[in-house]
């Protein structure tokens, strides 16, 4: 009856009540996907009728491609939870849903509408992020390929052979626009040849009259490098690098897309050309090539990105922040033969970064300039520090922590967050030497970590905090009052987002590692907080509450093992037994409550896999300090055995086996 009302609504004369009728058949493809297959021939009819109706109203046609969409994320959920339930040997092999294909049934037909009535009604006002039919279709094409993988290509290469050379410029950027969605699904071998002969037809659409298919050209460029990188010739690589980067100086629109391209050639250029024997940095632990395809061309990128992240209108596109990525992706993958380019970069990045606090702000929109420079600056500090050696970056250490620190001082909440991970990644890099910087940047440090209204700065405060315990160790130790007082604030702060509390409780156990016994004076504040953190609680049915708790729980398990291992490094683990004022009551058997919590959970199958080898590792610690006796009990009891039974066969079980065996 009311799938009957619903089906005859799509007929109305009145266009807002087809709108929601699509809308309806759309969410009840998502809600009851297992009763629909009495109604599919129906629900086909009405769809691919409304979606090839070119004088139909654009909300119309897009809500029923959404069907189709909704049917994708739908079918993509069942085949990989039967992918994943078969080794399991769960309910025989069989999921539990039933998987219909309806998305491989239909897709000669949905595919072919999509391809000639949605792909090609583009707005030729609209940018890429405008949502319309043409991009309601292009995405619903990207499922379609994510769904039914290989069986895509033969008709979207049909497609695009008829129209790649068309003099109507929405026919080529819809063959483009095709051809880049359906790259992710489909195996690489089916689309390494297309990959092949498209590519010089990419290239030269980069200079194309039309910006539309320029812009096109450049996002599917960067998706062939995204997910295609291996597919593409030694030989076409230098036309390649030599047009993005002539698309750098096109429209912000289609210089935006060409740094997206270039990022992404970035990201994977040292896939293909890791020497035999590449050497190691040390202050990265990183196998870096001594050098990479993208070598000859790397110095020519990187100044051609930073002069258009310089240029009129930076702003649209986010065509800054776009180019600052580049720049970031580059320098993180680069090969030894330019590291000195690199070095370079470091030292350009810091003179614009102090240029940047004389620039002259009188508008809101000019401190917005500013302030978004500022980040993107330190982000860039923050990425050469990570992948050049400690003895390089002591050279800049007192420019670079003078900026930083003037970056904090300006209350740019974005700005603040990338220069107080650049301080985390010189701290990790200079590590004792870092020591001499810790008064005027602690003072700092804890302003960040009480900067309650902008969460996002009080969690990059708390990830550098964790930076400094593992740099400075002990030498962290004059500090500590102040520090954990500001995290345990953070914890009884109630309008502080939840985001941050995991990383504050994981936080404790790096402060634990660091000072060793000296954590005794924290540890009864710190247990307290733990505990209630332990005995969190969500509904089931809220699955953003439930990856938060699987968060929290293993920042409480990091907690534990990082106290555990801290106190027995300072012979200090008596405290941790028994009952006393320290330990806020005993404190194993609260710990193994949590343990016996988790593995219900996991039985039940509402917990993460990461989540148990934290609670394996933890018994192992906890085997290791705890003397013989009536506490012995715990180590023999049906969570412990489950939990190991659950990660057999894994390194974390054998350490813990061998420390529960010697323990018994």
């Amino acid at each position: 009856m009311i799938m009957q009302v619903v089906c005859r609504a799509t007929k109305s004369a009145d266009e807002r009540m087809r709108v929601v009728a699509f809308e309806s058949l759309a969410r009840i493809a998502s809600l009851y996907y297992d009763k629909l297959l009495q109604y599919m021939n129906v629900l086909f009819g009405l769809t691919l009728e409304a979606i090839q109706n070119t004088s139909e109203n654009e909300q119309v046609v897009m809500m029923a491609i959404e069907f189709w969409s909704t049917l994708c994320e739908e079918e993509m959920e069942l085949i990989d939870e039967s992918l994943q339930q078969k080794p399991k040997g769960d309910m025989d092999g069989q999921p539990r849903r039933n998987c219909l294909h309806y998305v491989q049934q239909a897709s000669f037909h949905i595919v072919g509408a999509l391809l000639h009535s949605a792909l090609t009604r583009q707005d030729e006002s609209a940018d890429f992020e405008t949502w319309n039919v043409a991009a309601a279709g292009a995405v619903s094409l990207s499922l379609i390929a994510q769904t039914i993988r290989n069986d895509v290509v033969a008709p979207v290469l049909q497609f695009i052979e008829k129209n790649i050379l068309s003099p109507e410029w929405r026919n080529r950027e819809a063959s483009i626009m095709a051809f880049g969605q359906i790259l992710d699904g489909p195996e690489a071998k089916i689309v390494a040849g297309p990959i092949e002969k498209a590519l010089p037809v990419l290239i030269r659409a980069l200079r194309d009259e039309s910006t539309q298919v320029k812009d096109s050209a450049a996002w599917t460029l960067g998706r062939v490098c995204e997910f295609h990188a291996m597919s593409i010739p030694a030989g076409c690589l230098p036309s390649l690098v030599e047009s993005l980067l002539a698309a750098l100086r096109d429209t912000p629109r289609v210089a935006a897309q060409a740094c997206f391209a270039v990022h992404n050639l970035a990201m994977v250029c040292n896939h293909a050309s890791m020497s035999a024997n590449p050497s190691r940095n040390l202050n990265t632990s990183c196998l870096q090539p001594a050098t990479n395809a993208l070598s000859p061309f790397f110095q020519s990128m990187i100044t051609q990105l930073f002069d258009a992240s310089d240029r009129p209108h930076w702003q649209e596109h986010n065509l800054r922040g776009q180019a600052y990525e580049a720049i970031n992706m580059l320098i993180q993958n680069h090969a030894q033969d330019v590291r000195q380019v690199a070095i370079e970069v470091l030292r350009h990045v810091l003179h614009r970064l102090h240029s940047s606090f004389t620039i002259q702000v009188v508008s809101h929109d000019d401190k917005e300039g500013r302030d978004q420079l500022q980040g993107l600056l330190c982000s860039v500090v923050q990425v050469v520090i990570r992948v050049i050696d400690s003895k390089e970056v002591a050279t800049f250490a007192d420019d670079i922590v003078i900026l930083l620190l003037q970056v904090l001082q300006n209350n740019n909440a974005v700005a603040a967050e990338e220069s107080l991970i650049a301080l985390g990644a010189l701290a990790a890099s200079l590590e004792l030497g870092f020591e001499k910087y810790m008064r005027d940047t602690s003072q700092l440090l804890v302003r960040s970590l009480r900067n309650y209204s902008d969460w996002q700065v009080c969690n990059a405060a708390v990830g550098t905090t964790g930076d400094l315990c593992r740099a400075l160790d002990n030498c962290i130790l004059p500090f500590c009052d102040e520090l954990i007082q500001c995290l345990l604030e953070s914890l009884q702060n109630p309008e502080l987002n939840r985001q941050v509390k995991p990383s504050v409780l994981s936080c404790f156990g790096d402060v634990a590692l660091a000072i060793g016994g000296n954590f005794e004076k924290y540890l009864c504040a710190t247990l307290q907080m733990l505990e209630q953190a332990g005995l969190t609680t969500v509904p089931e049915d809220d699955e953003e509450l439930v990856e938060y708790l699987t968060v929290l729980q293993e920042s409480v398990l990091e907690a534990y093992t990082g106290i555990v291992q801290g106190l027995k490094e300072g012979g200090k683990t008596a405290v941790l037994m028994g009952s006393s004022a320290q330990t806020h009551g005993s404190f194993l058997p609260k710990v193994f409550s949590f343990l016996d919590l988790i593995a219900r959970s996991v039985d039940e199958r509402k917990v993460d896999h990461g989540v148990v080898k934290h609670a394996v590792g933890l018994i192992g610690d906890l085997a290791d300090i705890t003397p013989r006796g009536p506490a012995s009990e715990l180590f023999k009891s049906p969570c412990v055995v489950f939990l190991m039974r659950t990660v057999r066969d894994t390194q974390i079980y054998k350490y813990t086996k061998s420390k529960v065996d010697e323990h018994l």
